[in-house]
């Protein structure tokens, strides 16, 4: 998957060699009609909700946003489907298990201030099973009461942040 940025910078046909046509989000081969767009990645995230209410947020490793928080989820598998990849992110990142509840909707973003483009993917869910405890990719996991979420300015993505506002929660000062 490519970013309109990086097609482009793409010259000739992967396939034949035969120059491309440009598109503002695309690139065509007149020779082999290979066509590339620039797709968004898709990702599945939960809005995991404890027995009091309270949602779990992932401080985050790595970049980007390193140190920041975010929700528990992850970018798709090929040939998975997006509830697979939320449980098997889940699992990865934490060690739980989860009940599936609604889904929340789809939020477009950055993964970071030059990166891919991303459709983030939302549902709700609850605990199922396990204790959490942060895997490699992730620094800290905290609950924190739908009133009194971290500043916005502590959040690695938009799309969280909006998520977060859509449900409701609300950020401290």
């Amino acid at each position: 998957m490519a970013t309109a940025a990086q097609l482009g910078d793409w010259r000739a046909c992967p396939r034949c060699g035969t120059a491309l046509e440009h598109a503002e989000r695309s690139v065509v081969c007149p020779s082999c009609g290979l066509e590339e767009y620039a797709n968004p990645a898709p990702t599945a995230s939960a809005l995991v909700l404890d027995e009091r209410g309270r949602i779990l947020l992932a401080r985050r490793a790595g970049d980007p946003g390193a140190r920041l928080w975010d929700l528990l989820g992850g970018f798709m598998d090929e040939g998975e489907a997006p509830l697979e990849t939320l449980r098997r992110e889940l699992r990865e990142e934490t060690g739980l298990e989860v009940e599936v509840g609604e889904f929340l909707g789809g939020i477009p973003d950055r993964y970071g201030a030059e990166g891919i483009w991303t459709i983030n993917f939302y549902w709700a869910a609850r605990l199922a099973g396990g204790e959490p405890h942060p895997a490699d990719d992730v620094a800290e996991l905290a609950w924190f009461p739908q009133g009194a979420l971290p500043r916005r300015e502590e959040f690695a993505f938009a799309n969280t942040i909006e998520l977060l506002e859509h449900v409701g929660a609300t950020f401290r000062p």
